[in-house]
């Protein structure tokens, strides 16, 4: 019963319940209706509430958070169901129908909006966390900006700068440069970079800048990490910001404040010391490093040039396209001086500009006065320098010049006493270098490149720097361009400083009147001419205290210079000096400065300079006397500087003439010296140097005074005598910094016997030329406490004949401990570096470079004790090694015991299975950038496997590990013994190489072995992935690069491959795919060998997708270059191929693969005897394919190709364009038919440069392709056409063709001998075709005018048509040079050809030509300036009657400036004698007449010579003399006469019969050479007086007849030399007045300078 009730429970709850619900949404429909109709309602107000939010938030620039976009989406759609549900359900209600609504619709209806209502609400009360948020402002930086960041300058700084984000123990780090330089842009690169990387989490960004507050910075910081700062207090918001940016440890968070001006208080601003990275940049150094204490800081420069250009070129876009354009960009580049800032400003402002704006920016960038941006930037710089001293101290060097040199402002700045309080000149160096290092901290200054004692000032910075000194010190400076122009009176004034640079100036005025100048700086552009100072010049300056008066030619020194009693720097630098004795009266003065300048005697009066504190007699080369007893006067004196100069010390004594060194004793204040004493004899015994801080004091005669290194005290030492005996030098040896030692007599080792404390400051030691040193460190039963060499960087060691060991005995572990660099050199009895408890401490070592030391096994040798220690020896700095000529060297550290036998070598004790390598895994490089090995031949240099036997292969030198991760450069020359250069597994760890030179290794057959060639090749092989550049160079039996398959080399640009004879195939894929390491590559069998036989040299194994240059020399058996299929990508960035001596080669490309090339622009082939072709087209369908190849082409070189027949072998007919060829040279090609196929001829549209000599062409343009009707030729860019040696060439292109050539300035022609070269032809192109093909076997000339037949109708069009150049062949030959059998009739009666020649310069003529072709010929060139002829029959140049129009008085050749005759055997006069006197050769110059025998009469007497600058005759043996006396009295302007060889030739001038006292001036001439004249009797037989008053150089020589130069008087005032010779037998006596009045050959000396004269070059044409 109960089990009934409870089945009965169960039914009515599964029954009744469901219907009771069902029910329910009946009743309750109108309701839920009702309540969904209200709630889409309110859901619209809301949303739209919500949708005037969001359009408030994006207008300010606000991102709308993700769950609100989500929120309003699913709101349209709620809302959009909604309304169409209760639209249907509507519809439905007024239907007829719908009063009747079953219970099952309204069950339905009122359950679906019952569920939609629960949505609604749903949607009703969500809450949102975040509505909007400000995006990131990290991301401020434009692209256009950025560009020049992926220069290397940039890209080594950001990395530097992402290392150092990643160093957990950094957390400060500074960017500083000078105003313009991209810090701004570079940090804002880091904030993308970072985020990119997903480096940081979050990026904050404030730009500081000047006078910002501290509420401003945490504004900035607190929008971009999305925090709102809603507290009062500057300290409320800190604790705010802190906490914000140190939440949550496990996110990463960098703070960026760029351009601070002064210290910030990070906490203060709320920036944690830890827990978040933080970046800064300034312009000054100094406040990131002492004031805000980075740990890490990075300096930012002006880019290198050509990273400036780049820059420039991108952002300037398409504007460059027009040549002159670009070349006018480059300057204005130039001017921005690689200031980033100027750089994007200009060339963004000039884009798309014309040429006058860019020549006004350019003029604007130069000019000292423009003031913008980088002007304000430099003044706020300027306006915030703390101290007092530093601002007139940057605008002093302002003053100075861009390049700063250290001691000339130290000068400057010690007579002007800028630094208050300080009075010696060592003190006035402290501060000045302390001020430089301030201004380079602040980016006024930069540090010169390479010279550390230079500082350089940018352009930018100097111009703003000079304008404030203007306006705040009243500073005139005048520079740069033009003639000086002093300002008004009122004006000059107030002036306290006169600065001129560069300017036209070689006087001052009378007086100048500047009552408050306290500086003169003075340094003219025009260094030859004399300086003229008036003597009351200074009268109106009597508060000067400097003057810096460089380049001039000063003969004496201004009296009014006694009047300036302020005066304490007077700098005469550079000068031509004469009387200076003037200087000795200025007692005030305090520094003399004579650098460079000549003068070869110190005046004695400089000894009254008793307040002198300076003297700087550098470089003075001429200076040969300091007389006695003026130094030791000089009592005052701290500084002397006689470096490079005078020499010429006397030895202490009584009576000298010359200072002795002993009168250095007397300056008890000197502290800075710099002498040269050549022989250590002269050194006085008791002269100590108490008080040198600096010295530079160099004793010997083997030294070069000048040095790399730059340290401040200097030794070089040559001794002949004991080294014990120099006390005063010993002394010297305390506190060194360089020392170089040569002849040490008495001296065994260095350290202890001349310095027992180890020479603790020494950075330099180079020891050389020493056969007694034995040891550089003798420590042998001493106990050394003092640490060896702690501060040397630098040693090196050449010539050391006796060196047995650099270190005998133990010394402390911590010397050389800053040892940078290493060099050894000629060591013949050293047999190792470094004992390896030495090369321990040499952390620091950066080079190390042994070479030619013979008996050498190791670097490094393991001391006894440590025979069995395994630790590793570390070199984590060097990066340079370098191991030159070491017969014996067996390996880089050497780890077994061992014995030294009578030769010296190394031996190991026991044998081995294996031997050592040179680099073993105990040694450590782990940054060695560059190793070179070269004549290194012993066998030890291998590794063989050390896990198989001795006859199985010999590995590489280097094991396989990662130690040379970071090797960049290789070279392994001059090896005898090495077959393979590297392991394949060792070649995977040199990810970093990018340069691989190997030459020289004569057993070395493949460069990498494969050490697992048995195993299946599923990726590409890439052992080298950075490799740049490969050379393979004279490895004469070199087969490959190495065995294998899909060889990959994906960085390589240049490869060269030289002498390499059995070279067949790059990379040998053999044919048994299961070759291993144990079967050896000499066993391949004959079958595979036989295979090889044939294969290119680079099949499809190998890839060079980035190849751009390819050079393949003496390749002998070489005979194909490309397999038919290639790699995928690889040759497509080719861009120069150059090929030569590959005498097997047939053909360079085949039209398969042209496709591949196309971006090759310069090809060059040369001495390949068997090649047919360049390109091989035979195989190409030309009718099959559509498109069009364009090849890059644009430089064809082509020389010595005896059996090449065609360049191209077939015409491409469009299917592959050379459009942009622009220059073709082809050279002895005997067996080349044509040139160029006729459709490459009709694209020649970029062609300037065509050359073709010494080849067998018939036709530069093949016929076969020519239609049938008249061609036409365009080459609108050829300047150059040059056609030498083509003895068969009959045409330009068989048939009826024309050419023209609008820009042609240069034609050469010579020796083209069957082919008439000009002529005309009136074309009417309406010929019949049967016409044209009768015309194609007519031979025509070379160049053929086309004129069309109804111009000739109207000659007033004609002469139109002509003077714009149209219709004519040349209308801009300017130069033209024709030489062989030719025929010019055409153009004596042919208007068009004249006109071809109107701007005709310069012609060369040699062969046969009628006299009436040259005749009519040169009336046709009216502009003629240069003249040429060689090897014609004429017996006259310049005919008279042919040349002059006498009807109308015309004059040809009227501006020829240059006339060269050479090799004209039938030649007896230019023209006749009685012809009437000629205007021709007025304007003529140059005068050269060479090898005309039968000419008798160089010029009539009639003819003037009045421009004539360069008279020469050669073997001219018909002459008898050279001009007559009225010819010689016109040579005014002559300059240079020279006769040789003349052997009939009596006399120079022959007399006219005039009066014997008549003077004869050769005004201009310089140089007079009289040589090899057999029978010159005399200059002039008459009694002629003549005057040469410019005249400095004679040559009179092999004149055996000459016994008297000229019988009247003789003037050579400025011809002082005179050099006798026992060539000539006559001599003149030189007087001291310069007045030669009739000598007789009575001994004395022969006036002149003789010289070694080359032999004359002409202007020949072969």
């Amino acid at each position: 019963m109960e089990i009934l009730i409870s089945i009965a429970s169960k039914i009515a709850e599964y029954s009744v319940a469901p219907v009771g619900q069902w029910l329910c949404y009946s009743f309750h429909y109108d309701n839920n209706i009702k309540n969904m109709t209200d709630q889409v309602n309110n859901l619209e107000a809301t949303r739209d509430g919500m949708q005037i939010r969001v359009e408030a938030a994006e207008n300010n620039v606000e991102n709308i958070a993700a769950d609100v976009v989500l929120w309003l989406k699913k709101v349209d759609d709620i809302i959009r169901k909604a309304k169409e549900f209760l639209d249907a359900d509507k519809e439905k209600k007024n239907s007829s129908q719908g009063a009747c609504l079953n219970l099952k619709r309204r069950h339905k209806h009122s359950k679906t909006a019952k569920k939609m209502l629960l949505e609604i609400d749903k949607l009703l009360n969500v809450n949102f966390g975040h509505f909007s948020q400000r995006p990131a402002s990290q991301d401020l930086v434009t692209s256009t900006y950025t560009d020049y960041m992926t220069f290397n300058s940039r890209m080594s700084i950001m990395k530097d700068i992402m290392e150092a984000l990643g160093d957990a123990d950094i957390n400060l780090i500074g960017v500083w440069g000078m105003p313009g330089v991209g810090k701004s842009t570079l940090v804002k690169e880091v904030a993308k970079k970072v985020k990119e990387e997903k480096l940081f989490d979050e990026v904050a960004i404030s730009i500081v800048k000047q006078n910002s507050s501290l509420e401003r910075i945490q504004k900035e910081i607190s929008e971009t990490l999305d925090l709102t700062l809603d507290k009062d207090t500057l300290g409320e918001r800190a604790k705010l910001l802190n906490a914000r940016l140190t939440k949550d440890n496990n996110k990463k968070r960098l703070v960026i404040l760029d351009d601070i001006w002064e210290k910030l208080n990070l906490e203060k601003i709320g920036i944690p010391p830890k827990g978040c990275k933080v970046v800064v940049t300034s312009r000054n150094k100094d406040i990131l490093t002492s004031q805000m204490g980075t740990q890490k800081d990075f300096g930012l420069h002006i880019l290198p040039e050509e990273e400036a250009w780049k820059l420039f070129e991108k952002l300037s876009g398409n504007s460059l396209k027009d040549s002159n354009l670009r070349s006018k960009a480059m300057e204005v580049s130039t001017a921005c001086e690689g200031l980033p800032l100027a750089l994007v400003t200009v060339a963004t402002a000039l884009k798309n500009k014309h040429l006058p704006e860019w020549e006004d920016t350019l003029q604007q960038l130069k000019s000292p006065n423009s003031e913008g941006v980088m002007y304000s930037a430099i003044e706020l710089s300027y306006n915030y320098l703390e101290s007092e001293e530093l601002q007139p101290f940057f605008l002093l060097c302002a003053q100075i010049g861009s390049e700063i040199y250290y001691q000339d402002l130290l000068k400057k700045c010690f007579g002007l006493r800028l630094f208050h309080g300080i009075n010696t000149l060592e003190k006035t160096r402290n501060r000045t270098y302390t001020l430089l290092r301030s201004l380079k901290d602040s980016g006024l200054l930069l540090d010169a490149p390479d010279i550390s004692k230079y500082a350089r000032m940018h352009d930018r910075v100097r111009d703003a720097a000079l304008s404030i000194a203007s306006k705040t010190q009243y500073v005139l400076m005048m520079r740069d361009e033009g003639p000086v122009e002093w300002p008004n009176e009122d004006d000059i004034k107030i002036c306290t400083s006169i600065c001129v640079t560069q300017m036209d100036i070689n006087e001052f005025p009378e007086n100048l009147n500047c009552p408050e100048l306290i500086t003169l700086l003075v340094d003219p552009k025009d260094r030859d001419l004399s300086f003229k100072i008036p003597d009351t010049f200074f009268k109106g300056m009597r508060k000067l205290e400097v003057i810096d008066l460089t380049y001039m030619r000063l003969s004496s020194l201004p009296s009014s210079l006694m009047l300036l009693t302020n005066l304490k720097t007077l700098c005469l630098d550079q000068c031509v000096l004469g009387d200076i004795a003037m200087i000795g009266e200025m007692k005030n003065l305090e520094i003399l400065s004579l650098i460079h300048s000549e003068f070869k005697e110190l005046p004695r009066e400089i000894g009254f300079l008793t307040h002198l504190r300076m003297l700087d007699l550098s470089e003075c080369k001429k200076l040969q006397v300091i007389p006695a007893n003026v130094l030791s006067c000089l009592i005052q004196l701290e500084e002397l500087f006689v470096g490079n100069s005078f020499t010429q010390w006397e030895v202490e004594g009584l009576n000298n003439e010359r200072a002795s060194l002993a009168e250095l004793k007397h300056l008890s204040q000197l502290t800075t010296l710099e002498v040269h004493i050549p022989n250590a004899n002269l050194l006085p015994k008791d002269l100590l140097f108490k008080k040198l801080i600096r010295y530079k004091i160099v004793i010997g005669d083997v030294w070069d005074w000048y040095d790399k290194h730059e340290n401040s005290r200097i030794l070089k030492l040559k001794l002949h005598t004991s080294f014990q005996l120099e006390r005063g030098i010993k002394m010297l040896l305390n506190g060194i910094e360089d020392l170089i030692l040569d002849e040490l007599k008495g001296v065994q080792n260095i350290i202890y016997e001349l310095d027992t404390k180890g020479f603790q400051q020494l950075k330099y030691l180079h020891v050389q030329n020493n056969v007694e040193i034995k040891y550089i460190i003798d420590s042998r039963g001493l106990v050394i406490s003092d640490v060896v060499f702690p501060a040397l960087e630098i040693f090196s060691l050449k010539n050391m004949l006796s060196l047995e060991e650099i270190c005998n005995g133990k010394i402390p572990l911590a010397s050389f401990c800053n040892l940078r660099i290493v060099k050894v050199e000629h060591c013949e009895k050293l047999k190792f570096i470094f004992s390896s408890s030495i090369a321990k401490s040499l952390s620091q070592l950066q080079t190390l470079e042994i070479r030619e030391c013979s008996i050498m096994g190791a670097i490094v040798i393991k001391e006894e004790c440590e025979i069995e220690d395994r630790d590793t020896i570390l070199f984590p700095q060097l990066r340079h090694l370098v191991l030159h000529c070491l017969p014996k060297f067996m390996s880089f550290l050497s780890t077994q015991k061992s014995v030294i036998n009578d030769a010296g070598e190394i031996i190991p004790e026991s044998k081995l299975d294996f031997q050592m390598p040179i680099l073993q895994e105990q040694v450590l490089f782990p940054n060695l950038e560059t190793l070179q090995l070269s004549s290194i031949h012993s066998e030890e240099i291998l590794l063989q496997n050390q896990h198989r036997p001795s006859s199985s292969f010999k590995l590489t030198n280097i094991q396989t590990d990662s130690r040379f991760q970071n090797l960049c450069r290789l070279k392994v020359k001059g090896s005898g013994n090495l077959k393979y250069l590297l392991s394949s597994s060792t070649a995977r760890f040199l990810v970093q190489l990018k340069y691989l030179y190997i030459e020289e290794c004569k057993v070395m057959e493949e460069i990498l072995l494969i050490e697992d060639l048995g195993q299946e090749q599923t990726s590409p092989m890439v052992f080298f992935p950075q490799l740049e550049s490969l050379f393979l160079k004279y490895l004469p039996v070199l087969k490959r690069f190495c065995v294998g398959s899909n060889v990959r080399f994906p960085s390589l640009k240049d490869l060269w491959i030289e002498q390499c004879p059995k070279l067949e195939s790059f990379i040998f894929k053999p044919v048994s795919s299961g070759m291993t390491l144990s079967k050896e590559i000499k066993e391949v069998n004959s079958e595979e060998i036989s295979q090889t036989a044939m294969q290119p040299l680079f099949n499809d194994e190998v890839a060079f997708p980035s190849l751009e240059t390819m050079r393949i020399l003496h390749l002998e058996n070489l005979k194909i270059i490309w397999h038919d299929q290639l790699a995928e990508d690889s040759f497509f960035k080719l861009q120069s191929l150059f090929v030569q001596y590959c005498e097997n080669l047939v053909n360079i490309f085949e039209s398969n693969m042209l496709t591949r090339f196309q971006s090759l622009e310069r090809l060059r082939i040369e001495y390949c005897g068997s090649l047919q072709e360049v390109f091989e087209l035979q195989r190409h369908n030309v009718i099959e394919s559509h498109a069009v190849t364009a090849i890059s082409l644009k430089s064809l070189i082509l020389r010595r190709l005896p059996k090449m027949k065609q360049v191209w072998n077939k015409d491409p007919q469009g299917i592959f364009s050379f459009q942009n060829l622009q220059e073709i040279s082809v050279w002895e090609c005997e067996s080349l038919q044509s040139l160029f196929p006729a459709s490459v001829a009709r694209c020649l549209m970029q062609l300037e440069d065509l050359r073709i000599e010494d080849c067998g062409v018939e036709e530069i343009v093949s016929s076969e392709e020519i239609a049938k009707a008249a061609a036409r030729f365009v080459f609108p860019k050829v300047t150059l056409l040059v056609l030498r040696k083509l003895p068969k060439l009959k045409w330009f292109c068989r048939g009826l063709h024309t050419s023209k050539w609008p820009l042609l300035k240069k034609l050469e022609v010579r020796a083209c001998d069957q082919i008439e070269i000009f002529a005309s032809k009136i074309l009417n192109f309406q010929e019949t075709v049967e016409q044209s093909q009768l015309e194609t076997s007519i031979q025509q000339p070379l160049f053929l005018v086309e004129e069309y037949s109804s111009l000739t109708q109207k000659s007033s069009f004609k002469r139109e048509v002509l003077s714009k150049g149209h219709g004519t062949l040349f209308p801009n030959l300017e130069v033209l040079t024709l030489s062989g059998y030719f025929m010019m009739k055409e153009i004596q009666r042919d208007q068009l050809l004249e006109e071809s020649f109107y701007k005709l310069k310069d012609l060369s003529i040699a062969g046969n030509l009628a006299v009436s072709d040259w005749i009519n010929f040169l009336k046709r060139l009216h502009i003629l300036e240069k003249l040429f002829v060689r090897l014609t029959s004429w017996e006259e140049i310049f005919p008279y009657e042919g040349l002059f129009d006498q009807e109308n008085n015309v004059t040809i050749l009227a501006q020829l400036q240059e006339l060269e005759l050479y090799e004209l055997p039938t030649l007896t006069h230019l023209w006749k004698e009685d012809t009437q006197p000629s205007p021709i050769l007025y304007n003529l110059e140059n005068l050269i007449v060479s090898f005309c025998d039968k000419l008798k009469i160089l010029v009539p007497s009639s003819i003037s010579f009045q421009n004539l600058t360069i008279l020469e005759l050669l073997k001219c043996h018909g002459l008898i003399n050279l001009v007559t006396s009225s010819t010689a009295k016109s040579l005014v302007q002559l300059k240079k006469m020279s006769v040789s060889e003349c052997e009939r030739m009596t006399e120079v001038v022959v007399g006219e019969g005039g009066e014997a006292s008549e003077v004869i001036t050769f005004t201009q001439l310089i140089y007079l050479k009289l040589d090899s004249l057999p029978n010159l009797a005399s200059f002039c037989s008459e009694s002629y007086s003549f005057n040469f008053p410019s005249l400095e150089e004679v040559i009179v020589r092999q004149c055996p007849e000459m016994k008297t130069f000229s019988y009247g008087a003789l003037r050579t005032p400025k011809l002082k030399k005179v050099q006798a010779t026992q060539e000539d037998e006559w001599h003149w006596k030189n007087s001291k007045d310069g007045d030669h009045p009739k000598y007789a050959a009575t001994g004395g000396m022969r006036l002149g300078i003789v010289v070694c004269v080359s032999s004359v070059k002409g202007n020949y044409i072969h």
